[in-house]
Parts: C-alpha cells; sequence; structure tokens
C-alpha cells in the first residue's frame, strides 16, 4: 500500500431520493481535505440534471461545495475522463444499472486513473458503490452475475439488505470466497486503511454466517 492509498477514504451505500444522512455528511465536511472539483463519474447515458441534483440536494444543504462539478459520461472522450478523474478533489460515483456502468469502466479503462486520482474521497451509491470493491454480484433482470470490480477494497458489497429476500440462495455461496457488507436503507459504510466504520444498519456475511456489525 503506498502513502497515496493511505489518505484515500471509500464510501459505499446505497441511493438516497433526497437529502443525505447528516452522519454522511459531518462525515464528509471532516474527511473533505480539498474542494476544488467534484468528478461525478455516471457510463449509462448523458445527464447533465445529476450535477444539479448532487450539488443541490445532496451536498449543498450540508455545507460542502466545490470550485468545479464535472460529469464523465459516454459524450466525454477516455482521454478527458481520464484528466478529470486524475486531477478531481473528490470522486462520486453514480448509480444506474450496474452492470451496464461496469462496461462503461472497463471501455473507457477507468479502473487506473480512479485508483491513481489525486482525491481523497471516493464515494459510491448505488451502482456506484456495486463496483468499487474487488468483486461485484448483481441481479440485474432477475439474472446473477458475479464479476470483478474496480478493486479499491477486498470485499463484495450489497446496498439495500432490506429489498432482497433470497439472501441464502444469491449471497451466501459467493461468502465462502470473499466478505460481504450489505447495507440497509440510508446506512452507509465508510472505509479507511482497510478499516471499516459503519453507519446505520449494516451487516458482514462471512462464510454462509449473515452478523450485523
Amino acid at each position: 500500500m503506498n502513502q497515496n492509498d493511505l489518505k484515500k477514504i471509500h464510501y459505499y451505500s446505497g441511493w438516497f431520493d433526497e437529502a443525505l444522512p447528516e452522519s454522511y455528511l459531518e462525515s464528509l465536511r471532516n474527511d473533505i481535505t480539498e474542494r476544488k472539483s467534484l468528478v461525478l463519474i455516471w457510463g449509462c447515458w448523458a445527464g447533465d440534471e445529476l450535477i444539479d441534483f448532487v450539488r443541490d440536494s445532496w451536498l449543498a444543504p450540508g455545507g460542502i461545495t466545490f470550485d468545479e462539478y464535472h460529469l464523465v459520461d459516454n459524450r466525454k472522450t477516455k482521454e478527458e475522463g481520464h484528466k478529470l478523474i486524475r486531477e478531481a478533489s473528490a470522486l462520486l460515483l453514480l448509480g444506474g444499472e450496474d452492470t451496464l456502468q461496469a462496461e462503461f469502466f472497463k471501455e473507457y479503462e477507468l479502473s487506473t486513473p480512479i485508483k491513481e486520482t489525486k482525491a481523497n474521497i471516493i464515494m459510491g451509491f448505488s451502482a456506484g458503490a456495486i463496483n468499487m470493491p474487488s468483486k461485484c454480484i448483481s441481479f440485474d433482470d432477475g439474472k446473477t452475475t458475479i464479476y470483478d470490480g474496480l478493486g479499491l477494497d477486498n470485499f463484495c458489497y450489497i446496498p439495500y439488505l432490506d429489498r432482497h429476500d433470497s439472501i441464502e440462495k444469491n449471497l451466501f455461496p459467493l461468502s465462502q470466497e470473499i466478505d460481504i457488507y450489505t447495507t440497509c436503507s440510508k446506512s452507509f459504510i465508510r472505509v479507511k486503511n482497510g478499516e471499516v466504520a459503519v453507519f446505520g444498519n449494516v451487516y458482514l456475511i462471512s462464510d454462509s454466517k449473515m452478523d450485523a456489525l
């Protein structure tokens, strides 16, 4: 682990339709060291309105503002996207269809610039959070797909535990290979130097056992 990795903090959560929880905002206010540019990474289709939503509904009400806001999606060239990501103060990986987003990450070769970004904060919401760790599991269209993620942390992450009704069938087999962190609505985890901090209702699934944290 190099010195740049030691400075990075990763947030994993589901989607928040309205405001971010105060606990999330308070943690962010303490963690963000630079507020020059926030880069949102999307990848499914064009969506400039997402900048307005993140800025005005999530961050600004908590007193968190940046000088510049950028969106990396399929309208940007690979080179433009890489430059924005590498120079960002913070990264935010948006929600959507997780496997489509993973395909975009692969097509645009985003794993390296995300890992090498100077940003000390990387936030993942819903699909964005699912795609951040080393292993991912998707249930799109009723089909279970396991694939490699960005590899920012060595576990699997699943949001919306309260919406899953087949934990033993869908998650226990994978938990024999890798730990799975899962959160309920309005909950999240924060990871720094491999240490996981829990906010709200969070569970660890490991070796086919599920424990509340």
